[in-house]
């Protein structure tokens, strides 16, 4: 059964905004590390953005402009709600829109724990009886914790 580790629920949330590094790429490109492009873009984040941070400080991946559903292209921007006095990254800024997002979260050592909450999220939107549809504006993550051990994530997903 989907969901046996991932717990959901539904939120209402304000817009608010993103300070990252973007790139473009889709699914089919990420299942290998000669096309993937996210492995890089995290390793920027994680050396040159977070160090600059509160230890505190959430992480977020944003992911919009979506070309169709999860098989299509679409644009990750990789950041923090605050913008750092210093950063050697070209940040730019994203604004995650107001809306009602399904949240599912997940603990534990990365990138498995991200990994299986996305599968769950995938699982969840092919079951036929699923009484959410995904919006496709844009859905986050939202990454608490330093530890790679320890990581706690909540994927944010825009429904209908």
């Amino acid at each position: 059964m989907v969901l046996k580790e991932t717990a959901m629920h539904t939120v209402n949330l304000p817009s608010f905004r993103i300070f990252g590094v973007q790139t473009r790429t889709c699914n089919a490109d990420e299942e290998t590390l000669k096309t993937a492009r996210l492995p890089l873009l995290w390793h920027d984040v994680y050396t040159e953005l977070v160090p600059e941070l509160s230890a505190d400080a959430p992480v977020y991946g944003v992911y919009g402009g979506y070309e169709s559903d999860q098989d299509g292209w679409y644009t990750v921007t990789a950041g923090a709600d605050q913008k750092p006095k210093k950063c050697n990254l070209d940040l730019v800024e994203v604004t995650v829109p107001s809306g009602q997002y399904l949240v599912f979260s997940g603990k534990g050592k990365m990138p498995e724990t991200v990994i299986r909450v996305w599968l769950d999220i995938w699982d969840y939107f092919k079951r036929e009886d699923t009484p959410h549809q995904r919006a496709y504006t844009a859905d986050f993550e939202v990454y608490r914790g330093r530890e790679e051990t320890a990581i706690e994530v909540s994927v944010h997903i825009a429904i209908k």
